[in-house]
């Protein structure tokens, strides 16, 4: 087969040819030269289809992999960040957990002392910097809470403490506060509550032990014997609470299941 001439001279002779009424010499050769260049351009462009196809199945392919990757590390994202909410409120509820362990009594469920300790200091904080925001402090005992003890057990002993504990916190208002002091003895404040009120409410408290619900038929009814008095503008707060301890002990004297002041 001839070699094909330069592009612009096949050009030229097919136009030439195409121009001219009858068919030139040498025109055969011209068209199979013409089809010839055509073949070659359809071959190079037959591969270089090829080659984009190639690309672009790579690249898909690549893609496809960034894909499953990224979806692989969102999944791993997806289950940190469930791993890191459950820790969350896992220590959340375990940070409550350890609040109300520090704060209230196992066996009452009411304030402890560390608790009741810190309102004191606060309501002794409010009634310096505003006099007329005077509390009282009382003081109840259990009367004879030995003797069920050593009669029925301390599971008895304790079922008591609970029912005495349940009985004294219907008894109270909202904004009142009763804390199991230690072991029978439990102590409340009453923000304004004055010398005039103190003993009706203390009254009151004694009622609510004695209509308590019986834990047991051949358990007496519980007693408790309260100490109250009214806490004193820039007064220390430990002062307060043992002029009502020593109420308390004044009560008792009396011969139990009363009120006493101080």
């Amino acid at each position: 087969m001839p070699q094909c001439p330069p592009e612009d001279s096949l050009e030229r002779s097919i136009e030439a040819i195409l121009g001219a009424e009858t068919p030139p010499e040498g025109w055969k050769e011209a068209l199979g030269m013409l089809f010839e260049r055509y073949l070659d351009q359809q071959r190079l462009l037959d591969r270089l289809t090829h080659i984009a196809d190639r690309f672009q199945a790579a690249e898909r392919e690549r893609s496809q992999g960034y894909l499953a990757s990224y979806e692989k590390k969102v999944r791993q994202l997806e289950k940190i960040v469930r791993i890191s909410d459950q820790y969350q409120t896992m220590l959340h509820q375990l940070k409550e957990r350890l609040e109300h362990a520090s704060n209230y009594d196992s066996l009452t469920g009411l304030p402890n002392r560390r608790y009741m300790t810190v309102r004191l200091d606060e309501a002794a904080s409010r009634a310096t910097r505003k006099p007329e925001g005077g509390f009282a402090v009382m003081i109840a005992d259990l009367d004879h809470f030995k003797e069920v003890n050593d009669n029925f057990g301390h599971a008895a002993g304790d079922q008591l403490l609970q029912a005495v504990a349940r009985a004294l916190e219907l008894s109270l208002r909202e904004y009142d506060m009763c804390a199991r002091w230690g072991g029978e003895e439990f102590l409340f404040l009453f923000p304004a509550c004055d010398a005039v009120s103190a003993p009706v409410v203390a009254e009151r408290l004694r009622q609510a032990v004695t209509g308590a619900q019986r834990i047991r038929d051949e358990i007496p009814a519980p007693t408790v014997s309260i100490g109250f008095t009214i806490h004193r503008p820039g007064e220390p707060v430990d002062t307060t609470l043992l002029r009502a301890d020593q109420a308390l002990y004044k009560a008792k004297d009396a011969g139990r299941n009363c009120v006493a002041g101080e």
